[in-house]
């Protein structure tokens, strides 16, 4: 599924007009593209025919989540109050993102996962889960220190919510009432959700089931970090990239596995920007601008 399988996505982008972040939802695929001179970022909608500018939030618009064709992202906007301080606001979108409202000043958080359109976790030097779809926030305490770059927050079994990273995987449930940790020894998780994780053992790529008894699947050797992870039932797919892009390439490698991680198909995609979502939808973009992928159209 490189761009030579992948169809392109609409005319070449016009110069300036490079993305900042990509994300696909269940009906929506989007990249952003911030203007720090103006406190702005501009929302592109992708679409089969190409990009159109969607909307103009007023400050830096990232890590946006959907759940329940409801759009959540942070904005960072100026503090009215401390000269050269900034805050962050949970916004919202219930229209493709077409208009977003404020929801509430949220904590430090750098990393959102939407569960539903009211439980809303934020991850940031510390855990938080908004119950009231971002209004306010609690923290979860959990033991350890946060890392907001290498730890990730998914989706586990049976309506629990997943933080894992290289201190292993703490599986919550009940909003964070209720949690367990496992160390995973000899093991730095990198991404998880739908049941099984990924993770570095030794220097090679593997996966595996959370269930007793799993073993480890081998995805890849070559030396690769993960940039994307999607898993819907038995379909598992992984976007990786380089961990020295200067020695080994730029290019991002797609991973598909239509049999839980048993077996896998590998592609150097030749893109270097890639987002994917659910069993089919993702794009990504080529060094000259032009965006492949499949996406949602919306409705």
């Amino acid at each position: 599924m490189g761009n030579s399988a992948w169809k392109p996505l609409g005319p070449r982008l016009e110069p300036g007009g490079i993305p900042g972040e990509l994300f696909v939802g269940e009906h929506s695929a989007f990249f952003t593209k911030s203007h720090f001179s103006e406190d702005g970022t501009t929302l592109w909608r992708v679409s089969s025919t190409g990009a159109r500018r969607w909307s103009s939030p007023k400050g830096w618009l990232y890590s946006l989540v959907d759940a329940d064709s409801v759009w959540f992202g942070i904005l960072s906007q100026p503090d009215p109050e401390r000269r050269g301080a900034r805050i962050s606001k949970l916004v919202r979108s219930r229209d493709e993102g077409r208009t977003w409202e404020e929801r509430g000043v949220g904590p430090d958080l750098s990393k959102l996962f939407a569960v539903s359109e009211q439980e809303i976790w934020g991850l940031g030097s510390e855990l938080h889960v908004s119950t009231d779809g971002g209004q306010t926030f609690t923290r979860v305490p959990l033991p350890g220190e946060r890392d907001r770059i290498s730890e990730q927050l998914a989706r586990g079994p049976d309506g629990t919510v997943w933080l894992l990273g290289p201190a292993g995987l703490f599986r919550i449930s009940e909003q964070g009432k209720h949690w367990t940790h496992e160390s995973m020894e000899g093991v730095e998780l990198k991404a998880g959700g739908g049941g099984i994780l990924v993770g570095r053992v030794g220097e090679a790529l593997a996966v595996r089931r959370d269930e007793p008894g799993a073993e480890w699947i081998f995805l890849t050797h070559r030396r690769h970090l993960v940039d994307a992870f999607s898993v819907s039932g038995d379909t598992v797919r992984v976007v990786t990239s380089s961990v020295d892009p200067f020695k080994y390439g730029k290019d991002l490698w797609y991973h598909h596995s239509e049999d839980g991680g048993r077996t896998w198909k590998h592609v150097d995609t030749d893109l270097f920007k890639f987002a994917i979502s659910g069993r089919e939808w993702g794009f990504g973009m080529d060094f000259v601008g032009q965006l492949y992928g499949h996406v949602p159209e919306g409705r």
